[in-house]
């Protein structure tokens, strides 16, 4: 198991030693990850990530495959320039850091789809239809009211 011996070295942070359990050992990863939603229609077996720049395919691939069990076909790589900002009191530029953007696709078959989490309710309960036919009845009211009698709709 090369890849478990290259991941341990890998997670390199270590909680301190504490004598009433001195066999806990807890392995932190010294850098983070993000799965982002894509901007561009991308295939569900493709996963997009957010990673350091210090970050390189092999440790993303190990680090998926150790920490997730997220099986790894193929792992492209692009840096994201950071956005130039303005302060237009000042007139002071600065950039934004730039980061990594990895599309890793997942093997045998696997699919990933984010979850909607904000989806539309699909029945009305009886209040909100009482509370919908009182703004239109208002709405046909104010529509009524300014209608003036005996004078063109364009005045």
């Amino acid at each position: 198991m090369a890849t478990s011996l290259v991941f341990r070295q890998l997670l390199k942070h270590q909680l301190p030693w504490h004598p009433e359990n001195p066999r806990l050992k807890v392995l932190l990863t010294p850098f983070c990850i993000k799965l982002v939603r894509p901007g561009k229609p991308q295939p569900p077996d493709t996963l997009q990530f957010r990673i350091p720049m210090e970050m390189g395919r092999q440790e993303l691939k190990i680090y998926l495959e150790e920490l997730y069990n997220i099986p790894v076909a193929d792992i492209r790589v692009r840096i994201q320039m950071g956005r130039r900002k303005r302060n237009w009191q000042n007139r002071i530029y600065w950039n934004s850091e730039d980061h990594k953007v990895a599309y890793v696709v997942m093997r045998d078959g696997q699919t990933f789809e984010f979850p909607d989490l904000f989806a539309p309710k699909e029945e009305k309960t009886e209040i909100e239809k009482m509370e919908d036919e009182m703004y239109e009845k208002a709405a046909a009211k104010q529509r009524e009211a300014t209608r003036r009698g005996g004078i063109n709709s364009w005045f």
